[in-house]
């Protein structure tokens, strides 16, 4: 695989081979961080969540759950170390989410929930609301799912990149003893 950087891979979607990101897993999954879709940026990189609001979203989780992330900003590595990996809903980058259609987050909802269930992976962090509807049927709110998906994992919602600082603490909170437990 020689001129790929950090994790970038080739990887076939919808028929398609796409230049993306590829899933990060450690050896027994305590958790899973669910994106969209990875970014230009990210996939440039070779590592998740690179874009601005990937970055503010990821920085909440590793202040949270105390992570050391080192000065290049890459959080696969803290996270592999606290059991945590790493995945998307489709694996085609775009700009933002207008860019990817109903059919692409009806694939990847399908393929998403048999990669999460096969790693028996007990919580999943959605880092902005779409993987909360794609694996729950509705967005919820912030925080702690009241519903469990159909393999039984426990679902977290961020707060949004612009919700207020407080408020966001309070919701980032709860996702400590989640991973922690």
């Amino acid at each position: 695989m020689s001129g790929l950087r950090g994790y970038q891979s080739f990887e076939e979607w919808m028929g398609t081979r796409v230049l993306s990101l590829i899933d990060v897993w450690p050896e027994h999954p305590r958790a899973a961080i669910v994106g969209i879709n990875p970014s230009p940026g990210s996939v440039a990189a070779g590592h998740y969540f690179q874009g601005p609001l990937g970055r503010r979203q990821l920085g909440r989780i590793a202040d949270a759950l105390g992570w050391d992330v080192p000065d290049t900003g890459f959080f696969e590595e803290a996270g592999l170390a606290q059991g945590v990996g790493f995945t998307d809903i489709v694996k085609r980058p775009t700009p933002r989410e207008v860019g990817v259609s109903a059919a692409e987050l009806a694939h990847g909802r399908a393929v998403l929930a048999t990669k999460l269930a096969s790693r028996h992976v007990r919580l999943v962090i959605a880092v902005y609301r779409q993987p909360v509807a794609a694996l729950l049927g509705a967005e919820g709110s912030p925080g702690l799912q009241p519903t469990r998906t159909s393999w039984g994992a426990q679902v977290f919602r961020l707060p949004g990149p612009f919700e207020v600082p407080a408020r966001a603490d309070e919701v980032m909170r709860g996702l400590v003893g989640l991973v922690e437990g």
